[in-house]
């Protein structure tokens, strides 16, 4: 679990996602699903804090932030109800299917033609659903990845802008957690100690980040996304 959440937390601070889809189905080998989930809240505020302020020269405006944090706590909410009400696989089907379509469009370098009325709403629903993603199983990176991915941003530029969004969700999730009863003080004693790794190994990458140029950067992006895609069908056809 150690090694786990460390290199989790190596590929969190060179591109912004990937922790709880490393360590949280490691995790969950050694203790319930929504137990391992439940560690990984604190880590995420916490990781997100630090992020946003080593990257705070790069932040960007976002003019839809009031309705994304709306739509995203609304969806967190949802999401932690339905982690302990209802089977994982119909959300990971949804994530593998989301993932599968965008390297799909890459690879054929061919986009999907959405209407305009829906295309300026487009980061409302994205961050909805991400929301529900990520208070059900611990993890919106494989529906915000994507999207974020496809804006086409430089380095620190994207992990500023997945930051803020995922600490939108870390904290939503914290509260929702709680008020749900699926972060007692025992599990919250278990996230504390989630953080030492992370806090031993997450300043590494963020040095080593320094190092990668933005080709390079939009190399390891597609290559984690193709990972997380070969994981999440693992998952559902193990």
């Amino acid at each position: 679990m150690f090694i786990a959440l460390a290199a989790g937390s190596l590929v969190k601070g060179i591109s912004g996602l990937g922790l709880p889809l490393v360590a949280i189905p490691v995790m969950a080998g050694f203790m319930e699903v929504d137990r391992a989930v439940a560690i990984m809240v604190i880590p995420g505020v916490l990781i997100n804090c630090y992020l946003l302020w080593t990257y705070r020269k790069h932040a960007l405006n976002f003019a839809s932030l009031p309705l994304m944090v709306c739509v995203g706590v609304v969806g967190i909410v949802i999401g932690a109800w339905i982690l302990s009400r209802t089977p994982e696989v119909y959300l990971l089907s949804f994530m593998a299917l989301w993932l599968g379509g965008y390297l799909l469009s890459m690879l054929f370098k061919k986009g999907i033609d959405i209407p305009e009325g829906i295309m300026k709403h487009t980061p409302a629903i994205v961050v909805g659903f991400a929301g529900i993603v990520q208070g059900a199983i611990g993890t919106a990176g494989p529906v915000l990845a994507p999207y974020v991915h496809s804006l086409n941003l430089k380095h620190p530029q994207f992990l500023f802008v997945v930051s803020v969004l995922f600490q939108i969700f870390a904290i939503a999730q914290l509260f929702a957690f709680t008020w749900f009863g699926l972060l007692d003080l025992d599990r919250a004693y278990q996230s504390l100690l989630a953080c030492i790794p992370i806090a031993i190994f997450l300043p590494l990458a963020v040095w080593l980040s320094k190092f990668v140029s933005h080709k390079a950067f939009n190399i390891i992006v597609i290559v984690l996304l193709i990972v997380i895609e070969a994981r999440l069908l693992w998952r559902l056809l193990g």
